[in-house]
């Protein structure tokens, strides 16, 4: 996943409910974790370009492009 990026949906949960967004994110340095999550919470790409609220993360998949 060198130069690419990858779409991510992230979803919060907070206040009784939850709520997702999609965030795009190098995709370079992913291969360095076992999950998706632990990738999106400690990887400083990730930090330089978004604030992930690590205490709110529920879960996080990646968006697969549509056809």
């Amino acid at each position: 996943m060198s130069n690419e990026r990858i779409q991510v949906r992230i979803l919060y949960a907070g206040r009784g409910g939850y709520h997702s967004e999609v965030i795009s994110v190098p995709g370079r340095g992913m291969e360095e974790h076992d999950r998706l999550i632990d990738f999106i919470r400690e990887d400083p790409a990730v930090a330089a370009e978004c604030y992930i609220d690590a205490a709110r993360l529920c879960s996080a998949q990646i968006v697969e492009e549509e056809d």
